[in-house]
């Protein structure tokens, strides 16, 4: 390409300066895209300058490296980019761009700020002489434009490098220009495609929201834009306070440099209703301080609260209601005990508990069948029901034909008896039944609070003794005495025969699995207690965990559980198996502050991972010490292991003990999934919970499933896992290894 005229010096010094207003009028450059506007640049600079050369190189933000953004060659007339240029290679001329506005290096091979290059650079491109002029941007360097002279080294005059450090300047606009640009791009990327609705306030009414926000409230920009946050909300907020003096209080509290997170109730553009959770944070917006907010729906969740809530009255009752009779059952008494002891302690007053075994009712059922035994029942309910209100003594049945009487208003133990005496003279009376005329009678024991204990299971054991020696020595009324505990039934020894049992390892664990209902995998196992005395054989765990949980024994019972669960856990790892292990661990347990460290020594003597140990406790653990209770569940979580709230349904959790505790799974109790199919309260309560488990990111494990139907009916209402008879009943260790062999091999 034939060289260029070389202007004169005034042409030159004009050309300059056109040059330059040229390139800062160019809407090209201003308003295309980088690449383009820094190709024009450089051109233009190579053709007002005279060089063979000009390219634009940009610095790292450590400093270490100038990458070529765009370099024009004369001889080609084409542009190249991506040359990378490192500071460990060329130190003094990185050190140089730092020091120096222009490096005017008329010969760039001897010069000491540029030789460096002369070898690997200036020498094989033939060039002589450099004009550098540094791009700068927040009082750093951020990069450079470069001139480079081909041929014959020159001088560079001071216009040049004026013109130079001019070119390098707008080109520093340009590159701050593009980030602003591409920052408001990411900007609205973001504010654009969040899948929560998003809006900014500014002077008290919303300036933008995207299309999100648009979508929730169903208004067009123009129905919302220019009005006031409370023109979207109704008119009172749930709690009672007026939504527009709500709005700007947490608004100016925003502005004030405080973040605001909260419920709102808002209102559509239709006029319907929702409920979301908002987000405000102050923002800066073209020098104006604005507040920009983030709304989410959760309508689904609170739906889902509802829907339980809605059946919460009903759960509760059979919760605390035996289904026959209607009365409050035993979990109810232990309940209501906390408050009376504490009105009784104020008063200083006392407590009978009564404990009643109706006589001969075993022989009635046997003989006319349970169905005239449950009416039976019923008719002795309301009979000692009626007797009971007028003397202000509540009546529970505990099961079978046990019943207790909780009285407040007894002044000793000769009004205790008193009224255990018309109780039953009450149930000596004749009971018509079908046509058959009934006489049964009760043996009655008697505790007194304080005297006999200091809780209602301290009472209610207490009365049970005393209602034995009542039974078996023919009297019909007792009060507890100490020497009866020698002549208590075996049910009542066990807590002495348990310590045994563990230090001889009459103990064994049975394991039921549980299944993932999307994948249909084997997710882990329960571990379920068993006890091979060796007397009387295999013991149902409610003859004696019941009672263990009512003595010291439960803490070294606990113990055997969870150590025999890791020792099973380790076995099954040696053998290439991961099989989380859920153990129960009672009320007791959390009230146990050592519990949190015990069971932390037993996993670091098992070396087994954590995760792999899954803790279920039941509603009830968090009534008599709450606080206790979450402090030890929080220490178990920060070990890493998995807490599952077993029965759930059946206790009195309440909504915000949920969002509190550390927990990942919810079992639903078995008295509502083996009747689901067939009675819409329970269905209503397995759905509700299913919808608020999720709600809250919990898994739901379904207990007690027995066939195929209930088995679908709870993978369509997207119940994570389930576990019960129709998969496996609880299984010995081998039995469990074959099951699973099988299972795992369809």
């Amino acid at each position: 390409m034939p060289r260029r005229l070389i202007p004169g010096l005034k042409e030159r010094s004009m050309l300059l300066a056109d040059t330059y207003i040229a390139l800062s009028k160019d809407t090209e450059i201003w308003k295309g895209s980088l690449v383009h506007g820094l190709r024009r640049i450089v051109r233009a600079c190579a053709n007002a300058v005279g060089v063979q050369r000009a390219s634009i190189w940009q610095l790292n933000p450590d400093f270490t490296e100038l990458t070529c953004l765009t370099l024009y060659r004369e001889d080609t007339d084409r542009y190249e980019q991506g040359t990378i240029l490192e500071a460990r290679t060329f130190p003094r001329y990185f050190a140089a761009l730092a020091n120096n506005r222009v490096i005017d290096a008329s010969d760039a091979l001897t010069d000491p700020r540029t030789r460096e290059f002369s070898d690997v650079y200036l020498k094989p491109q033939g060039i002589t002489s450099m004009l550098d002029a540094t791009l700068r941007g927040e009082g750093q360097t951020k990069g450079v434009l470069c001139l480079e002279e081909v041929g014959p080294s020159r001088l560079w005059t001071r216009e040049e490098q004026s013109f130079v450090a001019s070119v390098a300047d707008l080109v520093s606009q340009l590159l701050l220009l593009n980030n602003l640009r591409n920052s408001e791009i990411r900007y609205r990327a973001l504010f654009d495609g969040s899948g929560d609705a998003i809006f900014v306030v500014r002077n008290g009414i919303f300036i933008d929201c995207n299309n999100t926000a648009l979508n929730m409230f169903r208004a067009s920009r123009e129905q919302m834009l220019g009005k006031s946050p409370d023109a979207f909300s109704t008119p009172m907020q749930p709690d009672g306070m007026r939504s527009a003096d709500k709005a700007q209080r947490k608004i100016r509290a925003a502005l004030e440099g405080q973040v605001q997170s909260f419920e709102w109730r808002h209102r559509r553009q239709d006029g319907t209703a929702f409920d979301a959770e908002v987000t405000l944070n102050a923002v800066l917006i073209e020098d104006s301080t604005c507040v920009m907010g983030t709304v989410r729906d959760v309508s689904d969740r609170k739906q889902a609260e509802q829907a339980l809530l809605l059946s919460r009255q009903q759960l509760e009752h059979r919760a605390n209601h035996d289904a026959l009779t209607g009365l409050p059952n035993r979990e109810c008494l232990h309940e209501r005990a906390v408050h009376s002891i504490a009105q009784a302690n104020f008063q200083n007053r006392n407590i009978a508990f009564l404990l009643l075994d109706l006589n001969r009712f075993k022989e009635v059922n046997d003989t006319l069948g349970h169905s005239i035994g449950d009416h039976l029942l019923k008719e002795i309910a309301a009979r000692l029901q009626q007797e009971l209100d007028e003397r202000n003594a509540e009546l529970y049945r505990l099961g079978g034909d046990e019943f207790a009487v909780a009285a407040r208003a007894l002044n000793n133990a000769d009004e205790a008896v008193a009224l255990a005496e018309i109780i039953n003279h009450s149930l000596r009376q004749p009971i018509r039944v079908e046509g058959i005329s009934l006489e049964l009678g009760a043996s009655i024991g008697i505790a007194l609070y304080p005297l006999h204990g200091h809780n209602s299971h301290a009472m209610l054991r207490c009365a049970d003794v005393a209602m034995y020696h009542a039974k078996t020595h023919g009297t019909g009324i007792a009060i507890y005495d100490a020497g009866y505990d020698s002549h208590s039934p075996r049910r009542l020894m066990m807590v002495a025969e348990l310590g045994t049992a563990i230090r001889e390892n009459q103990l064994c664990l049975h394991f039921q699995p549980r299944i993932d209902l999307a994948s249909g995998h084997c997710t882990g196992c329960e571990a379920l207690l068993r006890w091979q005395h060796p007397v009387h054989g295999m013991v149902p765990p409610g003859d004696f965990i019941p009672i263990a949980e009512m003595s010291d024994v439960i803490h070294p019972l606990s113990r055997w559980v969870v150590r025999a669960a890791l020792e099973h856990i380790r076995d099954w790892q040696r053998n290439g198996l991961s099989i989380p292990v859920a153990v129960n661990l009672s009320a007791r347990n959390l009230s146990d502050r050592h519990c949190p460290q015990r069971i932390a020594d037993l996993l670091q003597e098992y070396q087994v991972p954590h995760h792999l140990l899954e803790i279920e406790i039941t509603e009830s653990a968090f009534i008599s010490d709450p606080k206790r209770a979450l402090q030890v569940v929080d220490q178990l979580h920060e070990l890493g292991l998995k807490l599952a709230i077993d029965d759930f349904g059946t206790g009195y959790s309440s909504l915000s003990y949920l969002k509190r505790l550390p927990i990942s799974t919810l079992k639903i109790d078995r008295s509502f999934v083996k009747d689901m199919l067939g009675n819409e309260a329970d269905a209503a309560i397995v759905r509700s919970t299913i919808g608020l488990a999720h709600s809250f990111g919990l898994k739901v494990v379904a207990e007690g499933v027995e066939d195929t139907a209930t088995l679908d009916a709870l993978r369509e209402l997207q119940c994570d896992q389930a576990q019960g008879f129709h998969i496996a009943r609880p299984l010995p260790v081998e039995s469990f290894n074959h099951w699973l062999a099988e299972f795992s091999s369809r």
